[in-house]
């Protein structure tokens, strides 16, 4: 008897999930923290969704995210893209660097044989990825 009002309560629980679509992630470095001292990140390509944040994963099988809320300041996220509702691309990861109080969009970018994304800051329209300083560094030449 016991066992089964637990199983209708989880039942009711991920059914409520179900119904209310599109819900927003809260990272923990978010937490507890003012809204100037958080960035929000919302997903405008609904194929997409984080799928971690700094090595934590984000509920994305549970319900599907459309706004994402974490502490400013650098960030590493992995981003995957879905297909349909069973397939999907592996994720792609990339570091942002996040300034409190701003929101920034999720943005696509794809073809017919690759994809990849942005995040910018919705105000100014500026990327929020950090580049990769050994993929930009100049060789450097010795002189003997």
């Amino acid at each position: 008897m016991r066992h089964e009002i637990f199983w209708r309560f989880v039942a009711m629980i991920l059914f409520s999930f179900t119904l209310t679509g599109c819900i927003h992630y809260e990272h923990k470095s978010a937490e507890g923290k003012s809204n100037s001292e958080i960035a929000t990140i919302q997903q405008f390509d609904k194929s997409l969704t984080i799928f971690k944040i700094d090595d934590d994963q984000t509920l994305y099988w549970l319900s599907r995210q459309s706004e994402y809320r974490l502490g400013a300041g650098r960030h590493k996220i992995q981003v995957r893209k879905f297909i349909t509702a069973e397939q999907q691309t592996a994720p792609i990861e990339m570091t942002i660097d996040l300034v409190g109080g701003r929101t920034y969009g999720l943005y696509g970018i794809s073809s017919l044989s690759w994809w990849r994304y942005e995040v910018r800051d919705m105000e100014t329209g500026q990327p929020a990825d950090v580049a990769d300083p050994v993929a930009n560094e100049t060789p450097s030449t010795s002189v003997k």
